[in-house]
């Protein structure tokens, strides 16, 4: 009987272990339409930024150089740290998906980094994923968390990789 239980735990504890050997996630490449704002960025070309971000107020802010908007997408005179430049100027990068908040076939919410940063901060590779989840780092420093929303036109930027100050709506005089 005793060993009847020992074997029956013994093989949970295998079967538990088979199932909690997800460790931490790899990296991978940008997807087409990750790529397309990312270079709108680089390039600051802000028409091509405003066509990769979904419809709104922030896609309104880009295309009418909203001061603060420009601010956190390109740096401000001169200087790019902690902006979305200054993270994108460091090719790879090493995109992953954001387990904190599931893809959905309207949302999908991604984590990027340059690669030197992941390589300094992710925990070693055969680290379980229970034990150290991402995202890892310091936000704007060694990573950034981008939101893409599914429009009639495909995916686009829907936050600028984390702006989070109101913006208001634009005013063309037009009635």
């Amino acid at each position: 009987m005793k060993r009847v239980l020992f074997a029956s735990l013994a093989a949970s504890a295998a079967i538990l272990t088979g199932c909690a050997t997800e460790t931490v996630p790899a990296c991978r490449a940008p997807a087409s339409y990750e790529m397309e704002a990312f270079r709108a960025i680089m390039s600051h070309d802000r028409a091509a930024l405003a066509n990769a971000t979904a419809p709104g107020p922030l896609r309104d802010a880009v295309s009418y150089s909203d001061p603060a908007v420009t601010s956190h997408v390109w740096g401000s005179q001169g200087i790019t740290r902690g902006s979305v430049t200054g993270l994108l100027a460091r090719p790879p990068l090493c995109i992953l998906d954001d387990m904190r908040t599931p893809p959905t076939d309207a949302m999908r919410q991604i984590l990027v980094y340059p690669q030197e940063n992941f390589d300094r901060v992710a925990p070693l590779p055969e680290t379980p994923l229970v034990d150290a989840p991402p995202p890892y780092g310091v936000a704007r420093r060694d990573y950034l968390s981008c939101r893409f929303e599914q429009t009639a036109s495909g995916w686009k930027l829907a936050d600028l990789c984390g702006y989070t100050r109101p913006v208001a709506p634009v005013n063309t005089g037009a009635r």
